[in-house]
Formats: C-alpha cells, sequence, structure tokens
C-alpha cells in the first residue's frame, strides 16, 4: 500500500507539473512575437509571410488556441486527481471508472481540437495579411495521432474498469 501511495504521489506531481508547463508554455509563446511567428511558421503551418500579427488576428488566434490546451490542463488535473484516489487506496470503484472514461474523451477531444484549432489560428493569423497573402494551412502530427490514441486507450480502460467493478461486486455478493 505504501509503494501504492508513492507512486501515486508521483503520479499527480508529474500531471499537475505537464498542467502547469502547458499554461506556462501558452502564455510565454503568446508574450513574445518572435517565437509566435516561430510557432505560425512550423507548428501550424503558415507559409505566408508572418508578423507583425494584427491586434485581432493576434487575439484571435490566442482564443482558438486556448481550446486544446484547455482541454490537455483538465485532462491531467482530472489525472492527478484520480492518482490522489489510488494513493488513498480508492482502486476497484465505479467513481474511478467513470473519471478514466472522462479522462480518455477529454484527449480525444484536444486530438480532434488540435488540428482544427491549428487550421482556424492559421486563417486568424493571416486574415489580415494583403490579398495573395492569406492562409489556410491544415497540419496533422504524429502527436495528434499519439493524443487520440491515448484518449481511445483511456476510454477502454475506464469502460474495462467499469466492467470489472460491475464484477468484483456481484462476486462479492455471493460470498
Amino acid at each position: 500500500m505504501a509503494r501504492l501511495r508513492r507512486m501515486s504521489t508521483i503520479a499527480r506531481v508529474l500531471c499537475i507539473a505537464a498542467a502547469a508547463l502547458m499554461a506556462f508554455g501558452a502564455v510565454w509563446l503568446w508574450r513574445d512575437p518572435e517565437q509566435l511567428a516561430a510557432y505560425a511558421r512550423g507548428t501550424i503551418g503558415v507559409s505566408a509571410p508572418v508578423g507583425p500579427f494584427s491586434e485581432r488576428g493576434y487575439w484571435a488566434a490566442l482564443t482558438i488556441g486556448l481550446v486544446p490546451a484547455g482541454l490537455f490542463v483538465a485532462a491531467m488535473l482530472r489525472l492527478s486527481s484520480l492518482f490522489g484516489r489510488f494513493g488513498r487506496g480508492q482502486v476497484l470503484e465505479e467513481e474511478n471508472a467513470q473519471r478514466l472514461t472522462r479522462i480518455g474523451w477529454l484527449l480525444t477531444a484536444m486530438g480532434v481540437a488540435t488540428p482544427l484549432a491549428r487550421a482556424l489560428q492559421s486563417v486568424a493569423l493571416t486574415f489580415d495579411n494583403p490579398s495573395g497573402q492569406k492562409q489556410l494551412a491544415i497540419t496533422l502530427d504524429p502527436g495528434t495521432f499519439g493524443v487520440l490514441a491515448a484518449g481511445a486507450a483511456l476510454v477502454a480502460f475506464g469502460l474495462v474498469l467499469r466492467e470489472a467493478v460491475r464484477l468484483a461486486d456481484e462476486n462479492q455478493s455471493f460470498v
């Protein structure tokens, strides 16, 4: 039991650190025009001239980018909470199955939202460019597919855990 507590504590700290790093990274990126231009060219895939960004394009792209970042932060905080339950010895419970499934859906939503957000950001960051320099960039990267796979796996594990809880309850009623 002590080992489970220790491992759960480590996992909780890592989840909180991941959420904090995502929040910090978003603030850092959007405060530095050079980093934002590099992000637009590299991650978003904008090949049209970038920067200086219009105020409305900047704020629209920032707002759009907060959607997948927020989904990730929410998933990590929920995962941290789940590890907290594990550390308290609450393992084979229906509530954990539901939480795990929700975390999986949050990650799946992030995997879907990320390429959509990047495409919309490319439009927002270039819609005040002169004619012929506006762009819609659609990019897919392995990380997006990894998040989708992780989300799907957690949804599946949540469903399996729900069935395990049901079977454990059923077996307990026979004793």
